[in-house]
């Protein structure tokens, strides 16, 4: 394939995300879409809801991109200006999506027993000639408009949710598709990690990373995983986009062995329970420091009720002995953060829920309440299973505070699950 991929800008929307009163993640799940479609995103821009701000950017990068893709500002309140300044920039009048307004106008009085206010009517409103886009998961509708220089203005809606739903079923990517011609010039992929800090992922990859052209590989880390990426493009006359990833990929599962559990949207909870569920298993857990957040995450998991049985948050010494059944000499003697009370929380909870697996997780999660011998970020993740129990331990990157740390726990505890169900080596105990 020949030629430039398309560019695009993304633009988010709102006074409240200037001002940090709440975080965008519309922006970076736009920006992975696009890439997919075969667009290559150039600027990633914020703007309020004051008047005329969507209008001067709008007028500002039409004919410099091929799509202006923005969410936000699409609701009934007064600040939403995007119908308007999208129209006043097009110099098309707003005008009603068929049959959109009267349905508003009907669930509205179903649900307040009142007639609708135009506000919340003109949700069902899009600038003349721009295609409508249905918003199955709320109200207001979005819309695909030419831009007087050929870029293509697609609004979508600010609540995460309804700006997927737009995007997906309502029409978004079909509409931002018809702009890219022929097979995408793009391909990217994102594999996780988990077991392993950053240095040493990076150090089974580091040729790639300090000599890659095409694909270009990138690393980043957080609490839940060391990700690897890589960004692909189509050669003129040879391999396709497809072609060099696909190698690509093949090339960082080999070097990155069992430390890679997954890609792209996958989670380590998505991954667990797809195991669970082809093995036809069933786990329990038993939480101290984590205080749910393993069961949370996956009963997060659409289907996880196949195999997610029951889970106790054993916080205190107390909870621990009466609830689990862990002897009072036992928590005495050790210490609730030890290795035998992560294995005998483990195996307490397997046999109380009549489980194939259990995970337990005990340690200090800070900021205060560390010693020299159980410092702060001290974990120990215990498993007990058809062939036995044990307990591994795992010293957290403390310096990134308690959220972090617990973060880290359950993606050990999950790791160290993944593991076990899939015959790979046990996870590696820190110190």
């Amino acid at each position: 394939m020949s030629g430039a991929p398309p560019r695009a800008l993304v633009l988010a929307i709102g006074e409240e995300l200037l001002q940090a009163r709440i975080a965008d993640g519309n922006s970076a799940w736009l920006a992975r879409a696009l890439l997919e479609l075969g667009f290559e995103v150039r600027r990633m821009l914020t703007v309020g809801d004051a008047d005329g701000d969507l209008l001067r950017a709008l007028q500002e990068y039409d004919g410099a991109v091929a799509a202006i893709v923005s969410s936000g500002g699409l609701g009934p309140t007064v600040d939403d200006r995007v119908r308007a300044e999208s129209a006043a920039c097009t110099g098309a009048p707003l005008a009603d999506v068929p049959g959109a307004v009267a349905e508003l106008a009907r669930l509205f009085e179903k649900r307040y027993g009142r007639a609708a206010p135009d506000p919340y009517l003109a949700q069902a409103r899009v600038p003349r000639g721009a295609r409508a886009l249905a918003n199955a998961a709320g109200t207001a509708w979005a819309f695909a408009a030419r831009l007087p220089h050929g870029s293509l203005h697609l609004a979508l809606p600010g609540p995460p949710g309804e700006m997927r739903a737009a995007f997906e079923s309502g029409g978004g990517r079909a509409a931002l598709q018809e702009l890219v011609r022929g097979p995408s010039p793009l391909r990217c992929l994102a594999l996780h990690t988990a077991g392993q800090p950053e240095s040493a992922v990076e150090a089974r990859i580091h040729d790639l990373l300090a000599g890659s052209r095409n694909p270009v590989f990138g690393i980043t880390a957080n609490a839940d995983a060391v990700t690897v990426s890589a960004l692909a493009r189509a050669e003129e006359g040879g391999r396709s986009a497809e072609q060099v990833l696909a190698e690509a990929e093949a090339e960082l599962r080999a070097r990155l062995g069992d430390l890679c559990w997954g890609r792209d949207e996958e989670t380590l909870a998505d991954v667990v329970v797809r195991q669970l569920v082809a093995a036809r298993a069933t786990v329990a857990v038993a939480e101290s420091c984590t205080g749910g957040r393993i069961a949370g995450a996956l009963t997060a998991v659409p289907g996880a009720s196949a195999v997610f049985g029951a889970g106790w948050i054993a916080y205190a010494n107390e909870a621990k002995s009466r609830d689990l059944g862990i002897a009072e000499e036992l928590l005495r003697s050790r210490g609730a953060v030890s290795e035998e009370v992560a294995v005998a929380m483990a195996e307490c909870a397997r046999r109380r829920a009549g489980a194939t697996w259990s995970v337990s997780a005990t340690g200090i999660a800070g900021p205060d309440g560390g010693s020299a011998e159980k410092p702060v970020g001290l974990v120990w993740i215990g498993l007990a299973g058809p062939h036995g129990a044990y307990a591994v331990r795992r010293q957290q990157w403390a310096r990134a505070g308690r959220a972090s740390i617990l973060r880290q726990c359950v993606r050990d505890a999950l790791d160290a699950l993944r593991r076990e169900l899939g015959g790979l080596p046990r996870l590696p105990s820190r110190e």
